[in-house]
């Protein structure tokens, strides 16, 4: 058990619905990422009365997106949700991001929580932008995925921890295989010495390339 452990009892959102054993239909998959990503578009107009910075003309700056909760399980069954939003940029690397971390064991007691804080960006692999291959669904261009690793900042009741977090999202031509379902997306975190979240279970993440 994490050293931040509190005695919070909140049910974790979303966790039944996305951990569910119920297997959906190709129809019915398709429709569900259709209409969950597409929601995303009046998000995406909103953002695009705020104004950009200037970067270089080489410089490739995304919109990070979590609304929804993101997760990962570790080996024990602990799940962890993760929520956010920032922005992220490549060449030069660049992060400014922030979110809610919810930890629960495997039988969906809330064991801690906190807030998260990105440091460093310390890696982005670009999947490609305006499709779900897996899924068959065309979504608009600047919609992107990809694995996006970022050393952050944990604190919670208990203390500050570093980490490393991983965001996953399968938009893409280019998305790899072991991430053609919806446990593909989500999110990783390792927290050196004392947990890791190793596997993904599920999110609905989005990079808006600017």
């Amino acid at each position: 058990m994490a050293p931040w452990t509190s005695g919070t009892s909140m049910a974790l959102i979303g966790k039944i619905a996305v951990l569910s054993s119920t297997v959906r239909s190709a129809r019915n998959a398709r429709f569900d990422m259709k209409k969950r990503y597409l929601a995303l578009a009046a998000v995406a107009a909103l953002l695009a009365f705020s104004p950009a910075p200037a970067f270089a003309a080489d410089t490739q700056t995304y919109d990070l997106i979590m609304e929804a909760p993101s997760l990962g399980v570790a080996p024990s069954g602990d799940v962890i949700s993760v929520t956010g939003e920032g922005e992220f940029s490549v060449h030069p690397k660049s992060v400014h991001a922030s979110g809610e971390l919810e930890h629960t064991d495997a039988a969906g007691n809330v064991v801690g929580t906190g807030t998260w804080t990105a440091n460093d960006l310390i890696s982005f692999h670009p999947y490609g932008c305006g499709i779900i291959v897996a899924f068959d669904v065309v979504l608009p261009p600047n919609f992107c995925g990809g694995a996006l690793k970022m050393a952050v900042t944990i604190e919670t009741p208990l203390g500050t921890f570093d980490g490393i977090l991983t965001v996953f999202c399968i938009i893409g031509e280019h998305a790899p295989a072991s991430h053609s379902d919806e446990t593909g997306e989500g999110v990783t975190l390792l927290v050196p010495g004392i947990i890791n979240f190793n596997h993904t279970a599920g999110g609905e993440n989005l990079y808006i390339k600017q």
